[in-house]
């Protein structure tokens, strides 16, 4: 089958952005917790308890309840200020390295971008590496609804439909470094094998997830295992290709 599109998460698949999230929580926090720099949760005292918790938990929601502590009106909230906060701090993520040169050269038409993160913020930082026109749709985390986000499917298939990718008898490809991201892509591929079932034709799709492991992440620790596992960013070239020629 052919390759229709890459989709892509952002934090900690196309850039580390650890330091400028860990400065935009405290911010958000700052708002319920006045006093959050004499009280600081454990996972914002470092990167490596920061990345902890992101793994640990499915969501930002998850994450906002069980490691800050913030009720789910807060969290509601919270999701509302993380946009202009990411806006605000100057902080530039870094694109990880080889992937300015790699994602010019892909073979396909669509790129896009599912995230938990704002997509204005994804949109200037991509744009500060020359790299925004490769994405022309992001669908950030004020794109989908509050009870929408990762790994219900609503942000990829938004994505998809904003593409203008027809996916039947194709391939896609989802890239993340989160185990909700594998999960993400198994609940979008449900729910496009069942719009094509609605049609009744014999085409089919499906989604091959490639999992990120040169972020932090441990993609061997996951419940449901990508159909990939890379340790660097270059790897990723060679897998879509071999995807392309099989």
């Amino acid at each position: 089958m052919r390759l229709a599109a890459i989709l892509w998460d952002y934090d900690g698949t196309l850039v580390d952005s650890t330091k400028k999230n860990i400065r935009v929580t405290k911010e958000v926090l700052k708002h319920f917790i006045p006093e959050i720099e004499q009280h600081m949760p454990i996972a914002l005292t470092s990167i490596d308890e920061y990345q902890k918790a992101n793994y640990k938990y499915k969501n930002w929601k998850e994450l906002y309840e069980h490691a800050y502590g913030l009720s789910m009106e807060q969290i509601e909230e919270a999701g509302k200020l993380w946009s202009p906060y990411q806006l605000q701090d100057d902080l530039n993520a870094e694109l990880f390295q080889g992937l300015l040169e790699i994602i010019p050269r892909l073979p396909v038409k669509a790129q896009g971008i599912c995230s938990q993160n704002s997509s204005k913020n994804i949109e200037n930082t991509l744009d500060s590496y020359g790299l925004a026109s490769f994405f022309p749709v992001i669908i950030g985390v004020d794109e989908v609804g509050f009870n929408e986000q990762k790994p219900n499917p609503s942000g990829y298939l938004k994505c998809l439909s904003k593409l203008g990718v027809d996916y039947e008898d194709s391939v896609l490809i989802y890239i993340g470094d989160h185990a909700e991201d594998v999960i993400f892509a198994k609940n979008a591929e449900k729910c496009l094998l069942e719009q094509l079932s609605e049609k009744n034709t014999n085409s089919t799709v499906k989604i091959i997830t490639i999992g990120v492991n040169y972020s932090g992440s441990d993609a061997s620790t996951w419940v449901v295992k990508p159909d990939y596992v890379v340790t660097s960013p270059k790897e990723i070239e060679s897998i879509i290709t071999e995807i392309i020629e099989n």
